[in-house]
Order: C-alpha cells, then sequence, then structure tokens
C-alpha cells in the first residue's frame, strides 16, 4: 500500500508506510510538539534497547508498563485503555447480556496462548462452560457462526471490526458490553502507554497532549478510524 492521508513512510524501510491507532497518536503529538515524526520498524524485543540508546525517542506500540519494563524504562500516562467484551451471533440468546452471570450455559473459548484466553475461567466461575480453545480469530468466528460455539472474548476494537466485516453475512455477530460486572484484568494487561528513556525532557510535554489534546472522545475517532482503515483479513 501508498501512501495515503492517514498513513506515514517508515524511515528504515524505504517504500512501506505504517498506519494505525499507534500512528494517529504520535501524529498528533508529534504535532502539538513542533516536531516531525519519523516511525522506525523494529523487532518487538529490540525497542527498549533501541530507545536507551538513543535509536528512537519513544515507543508508541501497544507497551504496557509493567513493573519489569519500568526499571528500565519509564513510561507516560496511559494512551489506550482496553475493554474485554464478548462476540456472539446476533441472534443469539447472549446477545442481550449485561454481565458475565448471563453467560450461564454459553460455551466460550479463547484464542489459545492468549489474555483472552487466560481470562475464559472467570465467564466459567459464573456458569460458563469452557469449550476448547482455538489457534486463531477467524477459526474462532468460525465456530461461533457455525452454532459449536456461544462466545469469546476479545478487546472491544478488535469485536468491534469483526462486527463491521460480517454486517452483511447470513449469520451477522455483535458484541457485549458488560455492564454490571465484567472481566477483572490487570493494569499491565489493560493500560498502554509510551515508553520513554528514564528522565526523558518531554515526558511531562507528551502527559499534557495526552491529557488535554488526545482525549477520550479523540481516542475513540482514532479507534473507530483506525478500524475502518485496516485491511480486511484474507
Amino acid at each position: 500500500q501508498g501512501a495515503t492521508e492517514t498513513n506515514v513512510p517508515i524511515a528504515n524501510l524505504p517504500g512501506a508506510y505504517a498506519d494505525g491507532y499507534d500512528v494517529q497518536v504520535a501524529k498528533i503529538i508529534a504535532d502539538e510538539l513542533g516536531l516531525e515524526l519519523q516511525v522506525k520498524a523494529l523487532d518487538w524485543g529490540a525497542l527498549i534497547n533501541n530507545l536507551n540508546t538513543d535509536g528512537i525517542d519513544a515507543i508508541i506500540a501497544g507497551m504496557s508498563p509493567t513493573p519489569e519494563r519500568l526499571e528500565s524504562i519509564d513510561f507516560t500516562s496511559a494512551y489506550y485503555e482496553s475493554t474485554h467484551v464478548l462476540l456472539v451471533q446476533q441472534s443469539s440468546s447472549y446477545a442481550s447480556a449485561t454481565s458475565l452471570d448471563d453467560f450461564a450455559g454459553a460455551k466460550v473459548i479463547g484464542q489459545t496462548g492468549t489474555l483472552y484466553a487466560s481470562l475464559v475461567p472467570q465467564a466459567v466461575e459464573h456458569g460458563a462452560i469452557a469449550g476448547t480453545d482455538l489457534n486463531t480469530v477467524p477459526e474462532i468466528v468460525n465456530a461461533i457462526i457455525h452454532g459449536t460455539v456461544d462466545a469469546t472474548i476479545l478487546e472491544e476494537p478488535v469485536a468491534k471490526g469483526i462486527v463491521a466485516q460480517y454486517a452483511s453475512s447470513s449469520t451477522p455477530l455483535t458484541y457485549v458490553k458488560l455492564t454490571n460486572g465484567g472481566f477483572t484484568v490487570a493494569d499491565e494487561d489493560r493500560i498502554v502507554s509510551i515508553g520513554v528513556r528514564k528522565g526523558f525532557v518531554l515526558t511531562e510535554q507528551i502527559n499534557d497532549v495526552l491529557a488535554n489534546v488526545i482525549t477520550s472522545d479523540v481516542r475513540n475517532q482514532l479507534m473507530e478510524q483506525a478500524i475502518e482503515n485496516a485491511p480486511s483479513e484474507e
């Protein structure tokens, strides 16, 4: 994909471009601080080392401020806080659920090896039945469409994108956002912040932008835009 109105070139990959929620957050911060945004593609395991050796100035890549990471770098305030929801068939009796108790008797699965799968036992505590986890989200969606599974756990933006993708199918989907007792998730699994070097000179200014410019409404708009611009799964 070439240049668009929303993406930015990747500095160390000529001809490649980056887009998505993180990139849009980075663009706003750079604009507000009067800086030129430069995006680099790096392996996940190399991010903190590049940060501490001045190869990059900030990690805006879905990183959570875990105690281990806080030993070597600082973090700004959060720029994303995830909400975990349950994806179901639109016609399902569970589509009107408001709490985990409403999923009593439902067969619920997660994606193997992910946080989603680790939350299934919480649903089971409220009467749900644990099915066999599957390896990919498309496999899970297929199981829900064919009725072999009643629900799966996802982050809201992921669920929203899937619902949009299947809106015109013969088996439309929806997701349930629990309002009367949802999942208990540790902050480090729920909060995403910007990684910066210890004592970074711009940390306070970035936090100011996150508090006063990238407000909750703006974050929702950016996420909606990112979902619309995301390439469809083949």
